[in-house]
C-alpha cells in the first residue's frame, strides 16, 4: 500500500473502496503472542506516566 498525502485523503471511506480483505493475514504473528504486560495495580501507579 502506497503511502496516502493529506490532500488525498477523504472523510469518509465506503467498505468496497477499501479492496478485498484476505482472511487471516496476521493470524501467524498472532499466534505467536504479544509484548504486553498486565502491571498490579501498585506498580501501575509508580508507571502512571507511561
Amino acid at each position: 500500500m502506497k503511502p496516502v498525502k493529506h490532500e488525498e485523503m477523504r472523510k469518509e471511506y465506503r467498505r468496497e473502496d477499501l479492496g478485498k480483505g484476505i482472511r487471516g493475514k496476521y493470524f501467524e504473528e498472532y499466534k505467536k503472542g504479544t509484548n504486553l504486560v498486565l502491571l498490579s495495580p501498585d506498580m501501575a501507579k509508580a508507571f502512571a506516566n507511561f
